[in-house]
Formats: C-alpha cells, structure tokens, sequence
C-alpha cells in the first residue's frame, strides 16, 4: 500500500463487523432501523459506519444504487455482496492491506494481528486488535467470507481465515473495481506491474481471467495495451449511480 504511513481509518467500525442481519434489517426499515431495540447503542454506531464503508449510503447519508440492487436481488444472491466487497477493500485500509498484503492463504487471528502491526508499527496496540476485529467480523457474519471466499472463518481454536480467492468474479463486479481503480488512481493508463488494487487482487483469482473479461465485456471502456491496462472516457457518475450494472441486462 502506498503511503502507508499517512493512511488513517485502520479501525473505524467500533470493533464490529458488518452483519448479514443488520443489512436485512436496513432494507427493510431504511428509517427506523435503529430505533429497532435489536442492535445496542455501539452497534448502531458501528453499522452506520458500515453503511458508507459498504457504498449502500454515501458521504451525505443517501442511498446509493448497492443499496437498491441489494433489495432488488436480495441478500442471497452473490452480485451486491462482489459490489459490496469491492467498496469495502477502497473504503477500509484494513480490507485493502489484507487483500493487497496477504494474498490467498490461511491464518489465525493473532498472526492477522501481528503482520498488520508488523506492517504499520505506529499503530497502537488496541487498534491493530480492533481492526482485525471490525474485518474478521465481517468475513465471518456475511457471504463475503465463505460464498466469495475472501476468508472462510474456520471453527477452530485459534480461529483461522482461509481465503481461497473468488475464481470467477462476475463481470459486473470486475467492471466495478476496475473503475474504482482508475478512480483511485485518477489516471486513464496504468501498469499491470504496479502493486495496485487490482480486481484480481481484489477477489484474488487469475489476473489473465479478469483482463479477458474486462476486453470481451467491456471493450467499450477497457483496452489493454502491452503492459497497460488503459481506461477509456468513464464519467465518474457512471460508476457511482451503478449505470455500468444495466449494460448486461
């Protein structure tokens, strides 16, 4: 990760992750959700947290399109929960050092714990721990962790992540992340060399699978020249309001 050093939000949730209930709930009462009695007073300030971590809400509190293609597929299908992850690995350092930094493989908590302190020494103790609490959390309360195989939480003790990689994101999502990148970036002509979010670092699966989709699926916005991946005029509106997910349909 670039600028390590200047990176803040390490720990961001209130130790928490995100829960496949709490996201049932919101659909289904967007208003008065946390006026429920079903999640406590830190809970409340964790989920909405995650609201805008995830990209169901953005900086001002509004619905965005995840939140209605969420209601639209529901929670048992795979496609928002790929959109979802994406959104979540740019919005929280944790999810993006683990994906970026740790690749496939399995670890206990304290060894996640460890390499993160390992990685950013400055971090005080307590934020490390709550860091790898807010991201296991989610792994293991959500599809990310076992359907998407980001990190299957296994039931053992000391608890241990396995992630396999997700082999076949689907298109949709790669799209996603890879105008997420260029966003991020804020340049139209990357190299494939360059430690960067990558959708195969993303989902971790098979850079040649994702590039083959991006330019049979989306020719329209994506080229790949030599050792470049170069991205055609993408308004950022168009990423944003999710008008690149109705292409397919």
């Amino acid at each position: 990760m670039a600028g390590k050093e200047k990176v803040t939000g390490w720990s961001r949730h209130q130790h928490f992750g995100l829960r496949k209930e709490w996201l049932e709930l919101y659909l289904q009462e967007p208003q008065e959700w946390e006026f429920s009695g079903l999640l406590g007073n830190r809970q409340v300030q964790s989920f909405k947290v995650w609201l805008r971590t995830t990209g169901l809400q953005d900086k001002r509190g509004k619905e965005t399109f995840l939140a209605a293609l969420f209601r639209e597929y529901g929670l048992e299908e795979i496609l928002p929960w790929e959109l979802l992850w994406v959104n979540v690995v740019f919005n929280f350092p944790t999810a993006a050092w683990y994906v970026q930094e740790l690749g496939l493989g399995t670890w206990t908590t304290g060894e996640i714990r460890e390499q993160l302190l390992f990685y950013v020494p400055r971090l005080a103790l307590w934020t490390v721990n709550n860091a790898v609490m807010e991201l296991v959390g989610l792994l293991e309360r959500t599809p990310v962790g076992r359907e998407i195989n980001q990190g299957e939480v296994l039931p053992s003790r000391p608890r241990r992540v396995q992630r396999k990689g997700h082999v076949y994101p689907s298109v949709e999502a790669l799209c996603f992340a890879a105008c997420r990148l260029f966003e991020r970036e804020k340049r139209e002509s990357l190299e494939l060399r360059e430690n960067l979010l990558w959708p195969w670092v993303i989902f971790g699966c098979a850079q040649k699978y994702v590039l083959g989709q991006l330019l049979c699926h989306g020719q329209k916005w994506f080229e790949v020249t030599g050792d470049r991946l170069l991205a055609k005029y993408i308004p950022e509106e168009w990423w944003a309001c999710g008008s690149m997910l109705t292409i397919w349909k």
